[in-house]
């Protein structure tokens, strides 16, 4: 057909055309209508959730989501909690022998206009025994005083309604404690200073001394996380009842880190030093004589984003075989003794087969650094292993995976699949450490053979209690021999681990470390230990020896006893046990004395852990939680049962608490943020909003798109 205006030919079509065409636009609209309402809806879902999980993570219940000392601040009228800035944290650590005292001072300032109530989270060695605080606000200094859990925290309570200020200690875990501030005026600085006493480790020829810098993420089994909120959702279950307060907020990777530190050792060694090294720091070394140095961080400003891990190696022969230190306080006399059994290199001792058990966690903590040192431990595991010997790899990350279903001759064609499987290892995942016990403790030792399980891993789980139970249970025969990878590896799991399991264990830092540390490690594991360890004192002697069941010793530790006695002693106590098969026994003489501070300390502390772990064969708690705070009252330690609290006598406020100041912590240094917490980390900066606003403007586009494709009339 013609156009009557063009001349042209122009298409007709028919009434059902148009109206299927009509009714084909009409769908389509429909469709794109519907598409873009949902997407509106559930983009507005989203965005509500965010915000009240956003809410949320400030909330009362993220009061312990911090690590390496971050202070955060409550609001009166909403109930959150948010952090404010760490300024400096300065440690000085008097060592004296393998004795130390360290001073750890945090400076707070309060940079809002408001009052404020604050609660910080900070790691400290496992073994550290607690027992002063001091508060400086501005010119005033405020003691605490030791008093029974709930007691101290319904003072503290007390003092924060009536507007004194106030602080409170708190343990919880045997490396984890809780610092709670109240009443601080808009502008004060804050300076918390915690004193501790602990015993350093001591093998090889070596001291090391480890400062924890940083509270790692920890894995919590069962747990549920949205990788689309800035913190995470933990379920505290029945293994993990405190697991909110060991679930940090990280601060994202893009970000510049926070939380400065300056350290420095007034070292006093006893014995001519070799040398001194620093497996995570540059450090700075002063000689003052051959026993004694000065040691510093060579930046005065390091994140707090790793363990601070220094040793120093005694000159040839110069370590001295037994050391005895003491200590009077009232009428108890304490003493610590150190002794390295001796060792025959030349003695003909047969060498028994071994079935090992290597253990690997794959999970996402050890992405990195830590699965190449893993890898490479593991290697050099394998390797040494004769043909007499049998053995199986087991990794777990959120699933356990056996390379065997039971041990096998380390043949030469085995010990190839297991480096190639070794290879292919890859961290991603949970870390699902119970399951992968629970396979390695399936068998025991069999007549005539050792049987030892090595566990590679940062330790990154809060069931430790689980786990701990698991191996009483079932330990039988079986050895274990934990190690720990990479900057802040939990130092409480792998002590315990090794004590439940009446094994060794060790830290790997660096790639550089592998070879030597390995070299030690299995020095240990092939070599005999003394057992069956018992000590004979003076007559007439009260003695309370902690641990009153000395564990064996492996080559190349020293047996280390701290004990309470009803007076002052003389004379020698004598100390024997069984090694290789033969009774060795050796006198320490009692005479030659160093007179130390804090020894009390320490041995209550090491009753204390033994009174916690007697929970683990069934003791009652109420026995154990009385015996554990008559020695905390007694040596004024922090513990479970009991905590430091100091409160000012005189009111100072009278406005209502208001902060409005969120600041993010730190990952551990060369930990994969995407391998912890998925493709949107556990972070306080607003990616998760970008993401939002960028969703919104697409479907405004959209919207829009469909709006200009309409016809015009």
């Amino acid at each position: 057909m013609h156009s009557p205006l063009t001349g042209g030919r122009i298409k007709t079509q028919s009434p059902n055309d148009q109206i299927v065409k009509d009714g084909l636009r009409g769908l389509l609209a429909s469709i794109a209508v519907g598409f873009t309402v949902s997407t509106v809806l559930v983009l507005i879902v989203i965005t509500l959730t965010l915000l009240s999980t956003a809410a949320s993570a400030a909330s009362v219940d993220q009061i312990n989501n911090t690590k390496s000392g971050s202070l955060l601040v409550k609001n009166a009228q909403t109930g959150h909690y948010m952090p404010t800035p760490t300024l400096l944290t300065d440690v000085k650590i008097n060592v004296s022998g393998i004795l130390a005292r360290t001073t750890v001072s945090q400076q707070f300032q309060n940079n809002s206009k408001d009052w404020v109530e604050g609660i910080y989270v900070f790691p400290l060695p496992e073994n550290a025994a607690v027992d002063q605080l001091r508060m400086r606000i501005g010119d005033r200094i405020i003691e605490g005083q030791i008093k029974e859990r709930e007691e101290a925290k319904k003072q503290f309570q007390e003092a924060a309604r009536s507007g004194k200020k106030a602080t409170l200690i708190e343990q919880e875990r045997s490396n984890v404690f809780t610092t709670s501030l109240t009443n601080i005026a808009p502008g004060e600085s804050i300076t918390i200073e915690i004193a501790y006493q602990n015993t350093l480790d001591y093998r090889d020829g070596a001291v090391s001394l480890r400062f924890p810098l940083v509270v790692a993420p920890r894995y919590i089994p069962g747990q549920e996380h949205n990788e689309n909120t800035m913190t995470s959702t933990v379920n505290q279950g029945p293994s993990v009842t405190d697991a909110q307060k060991i679930s940090p907020l990280i601060i994202d990777e893009s970000e510049k880190k926070r939380n400065p530190v300056n350290l420095s050792i007034k070292l006093d060694a006893g014995f001519a030093i070799q040398t001194i090294h620093s497996t995570n720091h540059a450090i700075k070394k002063n000689k003052i004589n051959e026993h004694q140095y000065k040691v510093n961080l060579v930046s005065n400003n390091v994140p707090a984003d790793r363990d601070f891990e220094v040793t120093w190696r005694s000159a040839p022969d110069a370590m001295p075989r037994s050391a005895v230190y003491t200590e009077q306080k009232g009428d108890k006399y304490y003493s610590l003794i150190t002794l390295f059994p001796p060792t025959d290199p030349n003695a003909d001792i047969p060498r028994l087969p071994r079935d090992i058990v290597f253990v690997v966690d794959t999970s996402g903590s050890m992405h990195g650094a830590s699965l190449d040192q893993a890898k490479s431990a593991l290697k050099l595991a394998v390797q040494r292993l004769t043909n007499e010997d049998r053995f199986n790899i087991i990794q777990f990350n959120s699933t356990t995976q056996a390379l065997y279903s039971h041990e096998q001759p380390a043949s030469e064609k085995n010990l190839k699949v297991a480096c190639r499987y070794i290879n292919a290892l890859v961290a991603d995942g949970g870390t699902e450490f119970a399951p992968a016990l629970s396979i390695a403790l399936n068998d025991d030792a069999k007549a005539g053979r050792i049987r030892q399980v090595v566990f590679i891993t940062d330790g990154s789980v809060g069931n430790e209690d689980e786990i701990f139970s698991m191996i009483k249970k079932r330990l039988g025969k079986n050895r274990l021999f934990p190690i720990g990878i990479g900057t802040a590896p939990n130092s409480h799991l792998m002590t315990k681990i090794a004590e439940y399991g009446r094994g060794s264990f060790t830290y790997i830092g660096d790639i550089s470390e592998v070879a030597t540390k390995m070299g030690d490690f299995f020095n240990r594991l092939e070599n005999p230990v003394v057992t069956d360890i018992s000590t004979k004192w003076p007559e007439d002697l009260i003695v309370d020896l902690s641990p009153s069941i000395i564990p064996d010793l492996y080559q190349g530790e020293p047996l280390v006893i701290v004990a309470a006695t009803d007076r002052a002693f003389t004379g020698a106590v004598q100390i024997g046990g069984l090694f290789a098969g033969q009774q060795w026994r050796e006198t320490v003489n009692l005479e030659k004395q160093s007179k130390e501070q804090g020894i009390g300390q320490i041995w209550a502390r090491r009753k204390i852990s033994e009174h916690m772990g007697s929970l683990r064969y069934g003791m009652s708690k109420e026995v154990v939680r009385q015996a554990v705070l008559d020695l905390a009252l007694e040596h004024s330690l922090v513990t479970k049962y009991s905590s430091l609290v100091a409160v000012d006598v005189t009111p100072t406020r009278t406005m209502q608490f208001m902060y409005r100041q969120l600041i993010p912590l730190n990952m551990p240094n060369r930990w994969s943020q995407a391998k912890i917490f998925g493709a949107l980390p556990q972070t306080a900066t607003a990616s998760s909003m970008h993401l939002i606003l960028a969703a919104l403007f697409s479907t405004l586009a959209l919207v829009f798109f469909f709006k200009g494709r309409r016809p015009k009339t």
